[in-house]
């Protein structure tokens, strides 16, 4: 095998165990549970939005440079920089890396051993990822060659061994609505995409460190990097989704998603499997927050032009990371999901538009539909927050595509356009080629 293809597999591997955390883990069983004997159209529903809309914001950010502000530039640098910020501190040191080390608790610990605390868990857990992290040239080989290999083989002997030996007959749907809709609708609102553009920036990072210095090498071996990591994903969850429905004859669709994995393992495995399911679940957090401590790191580093340094900041964002994970998990997403309601449709949107970026000669295109999205995202997220159940309910019904998480859309191409009259006409903002240098040289000396 070639250095490239190894590299590439490699890279892959450690982006998918990044993506890969314990609510995808979740999502799809229960999905299929639901979906019976329609599985399979929930399942392309899922893979549409989760992985696919993820990796494409990978290989968008890798086009545009590879720096996860990238995505934001033509809104302005200094917007673009924030909305890293808040990006990465949301997913990453006060939501998603927490919330691993809660899981792990309560899936993996808790119900094995009852009378440990879980301090003493979140000192091992942070422990462990403080260890794998603080080599920044390592981060992407311990995950890739290590830890992903170990999570998959789990997976596969579960996945397959249900495939062999159903448990159970598939049973009618018990989704009222469309199932490809409900899978696109769980799908999306896994949120992956949201701190993509931030993961493209730690695959640059360290394809650089491999050798591959020229831009259009780098980009390709990203196109092949996200190739390798949707491939696995849409594997992995297509085959959950698929022992979710083989269950469904055998549990009742109000089991909650956490009882439905665990019920799952030991039906197949007995008692070995609350030991397997504590593996796949501990191994599944372990690369996230692996995987995101070392992009916060990154990132942080990058955009201050190496004043932060790596190693502090990563100290400071496990430190964090370990006092906010001593709350539930429930608890961690009740304060924290109103920040990711807000930030998430303006990622997409700035996706969508970048998707088009040689094609789009005014940046207030850009700005237009960033506004036309976050606004669609402040009332939702108002109306959500001030209990005004009824006025959301008239509101999803009203906005289109809002019942399946895509309000935002038609807002953005509305704003984009009315953006891109502005520019034509009134010769407002910058244009392209105002900038394209600009970006060129930031990009290539970032990585080289």
């Amino acid at each position: 095998m070639s250095k490239r293809a190894r590299d590439v597999i490699i890279v892959g591997f450690a982006l998918f165990a990044i993506f890969f955390g314990a609510g995808n883990l979740i999502f799809p069983v229960y999905l299929g549970l639901n979906a019976g004997d329609n599985w399979f159209s929930s399942m392309v529903g899922f893979i549409l939005t989760d992985p696919f809309l993820a990796i494409l914001v990978v290989i968008i950010t890798a086009k545009l440079g590879g720096q996860a502000e990238d995505i934001g530039r033509r809104v302005g640098p200094n917007f673009a920089k924030v909305l890293g910020i808040i990006a990465i501190l949301s997913i990453a040191t006060f939501v998603a890396v927490p919330r691993t080390a809660a899981t792990v608790h309560e899936i993996a610990i808790q119900p094995n051993f009852p009378n440990v605390s879980p301090v003493v868990t979140s000192l091992v857990f942070f422990a462990f990822t403080l260890y794998f992290v603080i080599n920044e040239g390592k981060v992407i080989d311990i995950i890739g060659n290590i830890l992903t290999p170990i999570l998959i083989a789990t997976l596969a002997i579960f996945i397959v061994w249900v495939i062999i030996n159903p448990p159970g007959p598939t049973v009618p749907s018990q989704i009222e609505s469309s199932d490809f809709l409900v899978g696109f609708t769980e799908g999306y609102q896994t949120m992956d995409a949201l701190g993509a553009n931030l993961m493209a920036g730690i695959v640059v990072t360290d394809l650089v460190r491999r050798g591959y210095t020229d831009k259009e090498k780098r980009y390709k071996n990203t196109i092949g990097v996200g190739i390798i990591a949707f491939i696995l994903l849409s594997l992995v969850y297509g085959g959950l989704v698929y022992v979710g429905a083989r269950f469904s004859a055998i549990y009742p669709v109000d089991m909650s998603r956490t009882q439905l994995l665990i019920a799952s393992f030991s039906y197949i495995f007995g008692d070995f499997g609350a030991f397997l399911i504590s593996v796949v679940v501990t191994l599944a957090c372990l690369t996230t927050s692996v995987g995101l401590t070392a992009t916060c790191g990154d990132y942080f580093q990058t955009i201050s032009k190496n004043k932060l340094k790596y190693r502090p900041i990563v100290i400071t964002s496990v430190t964090i990371g370990l006092l906010i994970s001593l709350l539930s998990v429930d608890e961690i997403v009740a304060f924290t999901g109103p920040l990711l309601d807000l930030v998430y449709p303006v990622v997409m949107a700035l996706a969508l538009f970048s998707l088009f970026n040689e094609y789009l000669k005014y940046d207030l295109i850009f700005v237009g539909g960033v506004a036309g999205a976050f606004a669609v995202a402040l009332i939702e997220t108002s109306l959500g927050l001030l209990g005004m159940d009824a006025a959301l309910e008239s509101w999803t019904a009203f906005v289109p595509l809002a019942e399946v998480g895509f309000g935002w859309l038609i807002p953005a191409l509305i704003g984009g356009l009315i953006g891109g009259l502005l520019g034509h006409f009134f010769d407002l903002g910058k244009r392209l080629e105002d900038h394209d240098n600009q970006r060129a040289v930031l990009s290539e000396t970032s990585y080289t």
